[in-house]
């Protein structure tokens, strides 16, 4: 939450490992942990946190709304593309899996309204931006979740983005693109276990299979521009994310538990070349055809 954090707050876990304990043994929903947290290193009310989510809830729907219209900005590599799920559905030449081109068109609606210098909800940055709400907002519409459930989902999803700070950062300059689209899945993924009733261990399982299906991924922009492999980059990592939900939600077991897998992701970050973490100077930042377009821009 965009608000002051005060020193020394009353939380009853210092990291990802004590609230797995805590979780474990006293059950309940991830986003009241989270709602918990919130009003303790923010000294603000219950009530006032899930009335700042619903603003943020509405940043994405809004994000969305505006990149589905048709986007366009000089100084980027790609047209606008949101709208190209919908007429290509309407020929029927698409593979049917209506929930799943819901969330490419989500998806690159955000990254699209992002690229246009438009307002977009950075959960947790502004290049892994469409991952969370290009997932979560698709999958609330299919299950006729209404907005307080969705706004506590984002919460849960908030909650596990805090474990994941605490270790990594989200700045892919030091671990690569899995601190930044790698984390967004991950937060998604515990999201969507919110969504769909399930309770915080399950979340927190969900969340590791995530992070585990996305541990290595490089940052090569090409051009210095968030757009490309950016965008289907967030596509994969919304997809992953729902997979990832499922997968715990149906017993699947992640046999890492997510607090290992976070600390994993930091290694692999720390080990990672430096040409391979958003330098434009490694993977397809240098082919070819990414050189003639950043020499055009």
């Amino acid at each position: 939450m965009p608000v002051v954090m005060y020193d020394d707050p009353e939380i009853a876990f210092k990291d990802i490992y004590e609230f797995t304990r805590l979780a474990t043994a006293k059950g309940g929903r991830l986003s009241n942990y989270a709602i918990d947290y919130e009003a303790s290193v923010g000294r603000i009310q219950k009530n006032k946190i899930l009335k700042l989510s619903q603003e943020y809830l509405k940043v994405i729907k809004d994000s969305i709304l505006t990149g589905l219209k048709g986007t366009a900005w000089a100084d980027r590599i790609l047209h606008s593309q949101a709208t190209l799920i919908a007429q290509a559905s309407k020929k029927a030449i698409l593979i049917p899996d209506n929930l799943t081109n819901e969330i490419i068109s989500s998806v690159s609606a955000i990254m699209e309204t992002k690229s246009s210098m438009g307002t977009i909800l950075a959960a947790p940055t502004a290049g892994s931006c469409g991952t969370v709400g290009g997932v979560l907002i698709p999958v609330a519409r299919l299950m006729k979740k209404d907005d307080k459930s969705l706004s506590r989902a984002l919460l849960a999803a908030g909650l596990f983005g805090v474990f994941i700070s605490d270790v990594t950062g989200f700045a892919a300059e030091e671990g690569g693109c899995q601190y930044e689209c790698g984390a967004a899945s991950g937060m998604a993924a515990a999201g969507l276990v919110e969504l769909a009733g399930g309770d915080a261990v399950t979340a927190l399982k969900a969340g590791s299979l995530a992070l585990q299906n996305i541990i290595g991924m490089v940052c090569d922009p090409v051009a210095d521009r968030v757009e490309v492999p950016c965008l289907g980059k967030n596509i994969m990592a919304a997809l992953n994310a729902l997979a990832s939900a499922n997968m715990a939600l149906a017993g699947f077991d992640p046999v890492v538990p997510a607090g290992e897998a976070i600390d994993a992701m930091y290694s692999v970050g720390c080990s990672m070349p430096h040409e391979l973490r958003c330098t434009g100077k490694g993977g397809l930042s240098i082919t070819p055809s990414a050189k003639k377009i950043s020499e055009r821009l």
